[in-house]
């Protein structure tokens, strides 16, 4: 007697690979897919050292981040976020994925002022788009009057806050020194803190 089996072929996608009912696919930025009994789908499932938890906008504390080029501690407890550049605007304005930042201490020219597309090179080339960076939230002045967040920023291994005062591309604010973290660093003691 010959037994003829019909063999279905399942594709490989998440929606099939677990064929019990328990589990259901959700995709944490740190795996290809895995999943927990339970799990609804959603990204809260993932680990909590993944990349996804280090960009959410209530992240308690701050963590350890690497950027490009050396490894960077952020200091105090606000956000501490390693991300990609996606947008410059000016020399102290930068865009990732989920904040506009705002240089913490430092001022570039405006558009209608001289040295502003110097500045704005000088970020760019520094720290150029697609370029990974570390922000340092300020703890004093988390945002500024017009909801970006104001940071520290690092890149190429170095503080761009700090750099483009060095250059001769911004001044520092001293009215928000009292206000600043970073106030007492060495870089804006330099520059008038």
């Amino acid at each position: 007697m010959i037994l003829i089996l019909s063999i279905g072929v399942i594709p490989l996608t998440p929606s099939y690979a677990h064929q019990s009912g328990c589990h259901r696919w959700h995709i944490c930025p740190s795996d290809s897919g895995s999943y927990v009994c339970g799990d609804l789908g959603y990204d809260t499932y993932c680990p909590k050292t993944s990349k996804s938890e280090s960009k959410e906008k209530v992240q308690p504390k701050k963590t350890e981040s690497k950027p490009t080029s050396k490894v960077s501690k952020c200091s105090g407890t606000a956000l501490c976020i390693t991300d990609k550049i996606i947008k410059i605007i000016d020399g102290d304005t930068i865009y990732i994925k989920n904040y506009k930042i705002r240089l913490s201490l430092t001022n570039t020219p405006e558009k209608d002022q001289a040295g502003f597309s110097e500045a704005t090179s000088f970020t760019s080339k520094l720290c150029p788009v697609g370029s990974t960076i570390t922000v340092d939230q300020d703890d004093k002045q988390k945002t500024d009057a017009y909801g970006r967040m104001v940071a520290k920023v690092t890149c190429s291994g170095k503080n761009l806050n700090a750099e483009l005062l060095e250059n001769g591309h911004a001044v520092i604010l001293k009215q928000y020194c009292s206000k600043s973290e970073f106030s007492s660093e060495s870089w804006a003691k330099k520059f008038g803190c």
